[in-house]
């Protein structure tokens, strides 16, 4: 059975969520949540969602992402490190908290 509760706020995104990714035309940085914010979608949604595929099927679908936000520019390199970074920040057991 799916678990029913929301996304929203979780607190267990936020390493995802607040990665700067670039900076704006205007100079100001530009995090995962703004990005996904900008592009019209829920940014828990999507961490959430990301972070329930495999690996490579989350990189492909945050790539395409990234590429349809036209605010910041990367070189292809660029973006694909982001990517990685973002992606194993989903996918890596948290660092802190007790042992269980």
């Amino acid at each position: 059975m799916t678990e029913n509760r929301p996304t929203g706020l979780d607190t267990r995104y936020d390493r995802f969520l607040q990665t700067k990714i670039g900076a704006g035309s205007n100079g100001t940085p530009v995090t995962t949540l703004s990005m996904l914010a900008r592009l019209g979608l829920d940014p828990w949604q999507v961490a959430h969602d990301l972070s329930t595929m495999s690996k490579e099927a989350a990189r492909e679908k945050l790539d395409t992402v990234m590429i349809n936000f036209t605010d910041i520019t990367h070189s292809a390199e660029n973006r694909q490190n982001i990517v990685t970074g973002l992606i194993m920040s989903l996918h890596m057991p948290k660092s802190y908290g007790p042992a269980g």
